[in-house]
């Protein structure tokens, strides 16, 4: 008995060593292992995500609250209730990312878990707003007249859609981990960021598809409108509705090839990560790393465009933001009436 004690605390001994003796491993985005390292990589990847994060929260909430507010009401439309959808959850997406590198900075940390769940929750939503979005941008410039006529009908009941979706994807996506033992978790969390892959690939693919039919039934629609307004002479009403033809042509070419630019790449290096077997592990990882804030930079970039871009959110942003001066300046003049009496 006293040898098969002795040999148990060897075992014990010899399997602690060796867990001492192994290289601690630095974690970054819930899931991408680094050696110690290359610390400093990690710290320019999380100082890009916390501005980008940054920029987005303030992008995507000033998005967000324009299209609630909609000074005009010309923002009761379908496209901007599915740009309100993507704003909100960019917003919680940004704010994750965000509260992660402050904790990071602060020497603390966030569970790994919340950050692949959530972020995979978020990135669902994002892969179905944005094709929902683009199909509705489809049909209204490819099939205008059963657009018209579907669009009202839709237009009731999204909103409810919308909300039914978030329910699904928080049952589907968060709550089914807290089911699972503890040997199925990662491969649950492996699972689902390939599955976060392959639904950003085939919306790329598919965004690739509908824009190249978007384009090419707007260049019918400047020719027919060219011609038709030459031959009536009406040129001034002619250059401006070729001007705002050409303006959401641009707008969607650069949502397209900013879209496919950050995220094919970024998919197939991260699904290389998780299924290559043969690959240089470290190397895949460092790509990984960088990756993943390149992915994310859509995320604050295309609130931007459309904020920007598009005259109907770019006049309602002026005037919310002006409305909004006007009454912070009368509360300063209130506040030092009030203090003066």
């Amino acid at each position: 008995m006293g040898n098969v004690s002795r040999e148990k605390n060897m075992s014990n001994i010899s399997t602690t060593s060796q867990q001492s003796t192994e290289p601690s491993l630095l974690t970054v985005f819930g899931f991408i292992k680094l050696p110690l390292e290359y610390e400093v990589e990690k710290d320019v990847a999380m100082s890009f995500v916390a501005l980008m994060s940054f920029v987005a929260i303030i992008a995507n909430g000033i998005l967000l609250f324009v299209i609630i507010k909609d000074p005009f009401k010309q923002l009761r439309t379908i496209t901007a209730m599915l740009l309100a959808f993507n704003s909100a959850t960019n917003l919680c997406n940004s704010f994750l990312l965000f509260l992660d590198n402050v904790f990071y900075w602060s020497n603390e940390k966030l569970s790994p878990e919340l950050i692949i769940y959530f972020g995979s929750f978020t990135t669902c939503l994002y892969v179905i707003g944005n094709l929902l979005h683009t199909v509705n941008i489809y049909g209204a410039i490819v099939i205008p007249v059963r657009y018209a006529i579907l669009a009202p009908k839709v237009r009731r009941y999204l909103a409810q859609y919308l909300v039914l979706t978030w329910v699904v994807i928080v049952l589907v996506v968060i709550i089914t981990p807290y089911t699972l033992s503890n040997d199925n978790l990662s491969t649950y969390a492996k699972g689902i960021l390939t599955l976060m892959c392959v639904l950003l690939a085939l919306l790329a693919i598919i965004f690739g598809y509908l824009y190249t039919k978007l384009f090419q039934s707007l260049h019918a629609q400047n020719r027919r409108y060219s011609l038709a307004y030459h031959l009536k002479r009406s040129t001034v009403r002619g250059r401006k509705i070729k001007k705002k033809n050409n303006n959401i042509v641009k707008t969607l070419f650069v949502q397209v090839l900013f879209f496919m630019m950050t995220t094919v790449p970024g998919s197939i290096i991260l699904l290389a990560y998780l299924h290559c077997a043969t690959c240089d592990l470290v190397k895949l990882r460092l790509a990984t790393l960088f990756t993943i804030p390149i992915i994310f930079s859509s995320v604050a970039f295309l609130p931007l465009l459309w904020l920007f871009r598009l005259n109907n959110y770019k006049q309602a942003m002026i005037k919310t933001l002006s409305s909004w001066r006007r009454r912070s300046k009368t509360c300063e003049i209130q506040g030092t009436k009030g203090s003066s009496l």
